[in-house]
């Protein structure tokens, strides 16, 4: 708890950046638990629930997205990463664009 306190004090929170964190974004998942979506299911994977981390760890959409900003950050995109991603500012700030294009 100390960490993600410590992490999140130096990030400027964005609502992109809460809907990532908690999940609560046009996320399959989210969205059908509301009733406003038929299925939990990715378009891209029907066999894969669409929440934050199947589209930040495995969304084949934007793969090369994906692999660029894991190429300019030195961080791989996975949960244990993510204290990584939003504490550097320069790299925050190439996190932040994949999840503008990914999640917008």
């Amino acid at each position: 708890m100390d960490e993600a306190y410590k992490v999140l004090s130096q990030v400027q929170m964005t609502l992109l950046l809460a809907q990532t964190l908690t999940g609560h974004g046009g996320f399959a998942q989210y969205l059908n638990r509301l009733k406003l979506k038929s299925s939990p299911y990715c378009a891209c994977t029907p066999d894969k629930v669409q929440d934050v981390l199947h589209v930040l760890e495995e969304f084949s959409i934007f793969a090369k997205e994906h692999a660029e900003t894991e190429a300019g950050t030195g961080v791989i995109i996975v949960r244990q990463g993510l204290p990584s991603l939003l504490n550097d500012n320069p790299i925050r700030e190439l996190f932040l664009k994949l999840l503008n294009k990914e999640m917008w």
